[in-house]
């Protein structure tokens, strides 16, 4: 199952730490592996946040280059070269929570066009490796004109659309990507509680179904352990908090979230094996 989280503002909503979260929510609760990446090249990336600014997070061993097949560029190349064969993923995953939550880690060794250009592609066996090692992908995309984001938009089965409260964010959005709302449930990022502009009447603007829009709140914890690479052992230790805590409420809506996703994942997993038996 492929996952794409995107946002025509990425940076207002929070894009890359939702999909953190919601990632490692997920894996507490269920009993699925999920392989994560992005499609971008960035040292402040999803490995920082997962295991902190060490080396590991971006791979510069010596001697390492693209082209001796180090991070998700190597792998990338190999794909774009046709080198592919059976398990060729797993010496590429650094792993995050046992046996549950994997990463693929950037060489940072080329430039992002180069890049962006090998990953369009070859995205599409790329994704086949990868659900064939998991059972769910998720993919951090960047908004751009990128043709990998292009690519992955088009390949996703579902992608979660972060939003904020923002009314030119709303506005640009679906006045410009109303093609991914069929697959699409939507996030409202940084959600404040007291503004004009709540989910219910987010929802009726755009005529947006109840049940594929959610929200998750600022949390200033989760973001410092985000910034720290510590997100790990923060959500484990606030995931069962009480209603007494600072963290209770982001806690519940990034649990709500998590649980939305995997059970849409699991609808449109199910339709798609009844379409296969049909076939």
């Amino acid at each position: 199952m492929k996952i794409a989280f995107w946002s025509n503002s990425p940076e207002e909503c929070r894009v890359s730490s939702n999909l953190a979260a919601i990632s490692v929510a997920s894996v507490i609760r269920y009993p699925y592996s999920i392989i994560t990446m992005e499609n971008r090249l960035s040292s402040n990336n999803l490995g920082k946040a997962f295991y902190g600014s060490s080396r590991e997070c971006i791979l510069y061993e010596a001697g390492a280059n693209y082209y001796d097949g180090k991070g998700l560029e190597g792998l990338v190349r190999k794909i774009y070269r046709g080198d592919m064969h059976y398990n060729m993923l797993k010496p590429y995953l650094k792993e995050i929570i046992s046996e549950h939550l994997y990463y693929i880690p950037q060489s940072g060794v080329i430039h992002n066009e180069i890049f962006d250009y090998e990953l369009s592609y070859c995205i599409q066996p790329l994704l086949e490796i990868i659900e064939d090692c998991a059972d769910i992908c998720f993919i951090d995309t960047v908004n751009s004109q990128l043709l990998s984001t292009k690519a992955i938009l088009e390949e996703a089965d579902l992608i979660v659309v972060n939003l904020c409260q923002k009314q030119s964010v709303l506005e640009n959005f679906f006045l410009n990507y109303s093609s991914v709302i069929p697959k699409a449930i939507f996030i409202i990022s940084n959600y404040e509680t007291g503004s004009r502009l709540n989910y219910r009447k987010i929802a009726g603007m755009y005529e947006l179904p109840s049940e594929d829009l959610t929200i998750i709140p600022e949390n200033t914890s989760y973001e410092n352990a985000y910034k720290n690479g510590t997100i790990v052992e923060f959500l484990s230790r606030n995931y069962s908090c009480s209603r007494e805590s600072d963290n209770y409420l982001f806690m519940q809506a990034v649990k709500k979230a998590a649980y939305m996703i995997i059970k849409k994942a699991a609808y449109l997993c199910r339709s798609r094996e009844r379409a296969s038996c049909l076939n």
